[in-house]
This record gives C-alpha cells, structure tokens and sequence, in this order.
C-alpha cells in the first residue's frame, strides 16, 4: 500500500486536489480516480525544469488550468505571507511552455491569487451541431463560448463531446456565458483523463471569455468580472491593433490542511 499526501485547494469553487509526493505512474489513474471522489481535478507536484520556475505543476491530463495555478502557487508561499502581505513567482504548468507568473496576496480570510494566461492562440467565430460559438484557443485547451440561450444540460454534454472529438486540443471547455447578467457556465471536457466536469469555476474559461469581450470592445485594456457558482473571477485584457496582448485572471483561494491518500 502506497501513501501519498495531497492538499484540497479552493480557487474560486474550482476544488483542486494537488498531489505533494511523487506519484508512481502504475499508481496516478488510481490515485486520480479516487480523488476526483471530492475535487473537480487533480493537479502533481513537480520538481520545475525551467529557469526561474520555483515548482511545476502537472493537471490530470497534461492540459492547462489557471486555477489551479494560482492556487497551487497559494499553498507554495502560504507561510512566507502575513495579511496584506503579497509574493510573486513562476511555476511551471501542464499544457503551456512558458512558465506562469502569479502573485499571491495574503487576505484576512484566505489568499487572493493572479495568473498571467498563456497567448491567445485564436479567437475566431466557429460553428457546431448548428449553434453559433466563439472559439478561443489557447496552451492546452479550447473554448466554445455561447452567448445565446442556456442548453440542457444533456444537450450541452453532447454538443461538447462531439465538438472535442473534432478538436486536437488536450482539453476543451463549453462556456455558457450571459453577457447581460455576467454569469458564466462552464463545462470541461480533458481528453487524458476522459473526464467530463460541470465546474463552478473554470479560470481558463473565463480567460477566454475576457479575451472575447475586450476584442469586441476594441484596443484598450477592459476588465471583465465573470461570476460563476463558485465565485467571481476578474478578467483583465489588453487590446491592440486588434491582438490580444495579454490576459490575467484574479481570484480568490482558500485551502484545507494536508491529508493523506492510501492506495491499495
């Protein structure tokens, strides 16, 4: 029986489960099945590569995921912040060659974290199963923002199924968003770990709609406030000559103790 520590972070409902110990590859779809039991992923601790990277990170399957970032960047520097206190570092994350940058800010009741995103690949006006979408591509995933009315839950599952399986992307995202109220839906498919998760809040996702919204707005930098069942994610973008130069979500965090996980 192997043990392996884990901490459950909380960045904005996005329940992550980050792995601390080095995972035995026979061992991580056990260990991620019997996780995703109580997160809506699991993210490994690694030791970074890259210069100037103080740790790496690994999502479940390879894609990338802004949250967990920042999150994971949380419980790195936790001990070094009193309240008001704030510290900036690169991580390596899955799905992007770049390593991240984040800021972490110690509040009165938890952290506040920022992620820089990966480039925005494209953005560009798409069709599927005959619904309009806007499709923003970015480092290890795509996202399939739809404007228009809410789809059943059913609908939706297999209209981003059938996308994904058109996709090359690691991961893709169904984002229902309402521009009129702010409220945003987001639905995650990854293609290494099959899973499928209705999430309360997706920081790729709103990247992706914030990177939307500020190219519609035209050259200039918009912050767009994305409220989702867990939460609200600020999106700051900035706009030039039509290109999206760089995108950077905010979002609060907060964490469990360190437990640990037997696997058989």
């Amino acid at each position: 029986m192997s043990n392996y520590r884990y901490v459950r972070l909380d960045p904005t409902g996005n329940i992550t489960c980050l792995v601390l110990d080095p995972a035995a590859p026979e061992e991580e779809k056990a260990i991620t099945r019997e996780l995703l039991k109580q997160c809506e992923q699991v993210a490994y601790l690694e030791a970074p590569s890259k210069p100037g990277a103080v740790a790496a990170i690994r999502l479940m399957g390879g894609e990338f995921c802004g949250n967990a970032a920042m999150a994971a960047a949380a419980w790195l520097v936790q001990d070094e912040l009193t309240v008001g206190d704030e510290k900036s570092l690169l991580l390596e994350v899955s799905g992007t060659e770049e390593p991240v940058f984040c800021t972490v800010r110690r509040t009165p009741d938890g952290f506040e974290g920022m992620a820089a995103m990966p480039p925005m690949r494209e953005i560009r006006e798409e069709t599927f199963a005959g619904k309009s979408f806007t499709l923003v591509r970015m480092d290890g995933i795509v996202h399939l923002v739809h404007s228009g009315p809410e789809m059943e839950r059913q609908e939706a599952e297999e209209l981003l199924k059938k996308a994904a399986a058109e996709l090359p992307d690691e991961a893709a995202g169904l984002l229902q968003w309402n521009r009129e109220t702010g409220f945003l839906r987001p639905l995650v498919w990854v293609r290494g770990s099959g899973s499928l998760v209705w999430e309360n809040g997706c920081g790729s996702g709103s990247a992706a709609v914030g990177a939307a919204e500020a190219l519609k707005a035209g050259d200039g930098t918009l912050t767009t406030s994305v409220n989702q069942p867990g939460g609200v994610i600020r999106v700051t973008a900035d706009v030039l000559d039509g290109n999206v130069l760089s995108v950077r979500i905010t979002g609060r965090i907060q964490m469990n103790t360190e437990t640990v996980i037997e696997i058989p």
